[in-house]
């Protein structure tokens, strides 16, 4: 097997000597676990988002609720739209890094 001309290798950026391919390929199979992994977490974070934003809206109606009750219906609304936010942002930057790569 004859290894690759420099001039080669600099007209290939994304070249991986044959020693290290399966490390190569291993690395990738766990960055694509990886943004599944996010985009199941991320669709249980919208789900409970909408959940918080229903739940926040029946809340206000009801005139019989103390408003603590209400404000940390709020609380957590907030934190669920925050999760789902970090989440988003975080798929991104995984889906940018294996556009790269």
């Amino acid at each position: 097997m004859r290894e690759p001309t420099a001039s080669y290798l600099d007209s290939r950026a994304s070249y991986v000597p044959a020693e290290f391919q399966h490390d190569f390929d291993v690395a990738e199979c766990a960055l694509d676990d990886q943004l599944e992994n996010l985009q199941r977490q991320y669709a249980t974070a919208i789900r409970a988002a909408s959940r918080a934003r229903f739940e926040v809206e029946l809340l206000e109606k009801r005139t019989d609720m103390h408003p603590h009750v209400l404000a940390q219906a709020k609380r957590q609304r907030s934190a669920a739209e925050t999760r789902s936010e970090r989440l988003m942002r975080a798929m991104d930057a995984l889906e940018e890094r294996l556009e790269n790569e």
